[in-house]
């Protein structure tokens, strides 16, 4: 499992790779790229999910059905951390408070709705597997989320910041 892991970070960490070589590429480029990318790790996931749990027949029968619609709905709630960060580069050079404003209440709004997520198939994931896969399949997924998150933090830049004593711009707008 941890060549897994392995495979699974070094994927995440060529996320960047995966885009078009252009100095600006199209929305339509970047989607492509950003698609086939979230195919590939959501394909890898699965893998080391699936060596991760070790379930039975009757168990791994009634899990990746479940799996199969959390992992969908959690793919719709990714779509909002990629909207997060097309809206980051499309403004980077020209960054409003007011667009970072919205670019950080749809940050925080994507880690709730995953968050809620979660919960809310919590007891779903219990009634198909015992509390100790169930704990374990979490942890997996917590990190795998955490791979993903450090591919991101590494290849996208932070805010530019303004000498010290000059803000980028005025507060509140």
């Amino acid at each position: 499992m941890r060549s897994r892991l392995f495979t699974l970070a070094m994927v995440a960490l060529a996320l960047p790779a995966l885009a078009p070589a252009q100095v600006n590429p199209t929305f339509s480029d970047l989607t492509e790229a950003t698609e086939q990318a979230r195919t590939i790790v959501q394909t890898e996931r699965k893998m080391i999910i699936s060596q991760g749990l070790a379930m039975t027949s009757a168990e791994s029968q009634a899990f990746w059905p479940l799996y199969d619609k959390y992992a969908a709905e959690a793919k719709a709630i990714g779509d909002l951390r990629v909207k997060v960060i097309t809206d980051y580069a499309a403004h980077y050079d020209n960054l409003s408070d007011d667009v970072a404003r919205q670019l950080t209440k749809d940050g925080l709004k994507y880690q709730e709705k995953l968050l809620d997520l979660r919960k809310s198939y919590l007891r779903k994931f219990l009634k198909v597997l015992p509390e100790t896969k169930v704990a374990r399949f979490y942890q997996l997924e917590n990190k795998l989320d955490a791979i993903t998150a450090f591919a991101l933090a590494r290849s996208i830049p932070l805010i530019p910041q303004a000498p010290a004593g000059q803000p980028l711009s005025q507060p509140g707008g």
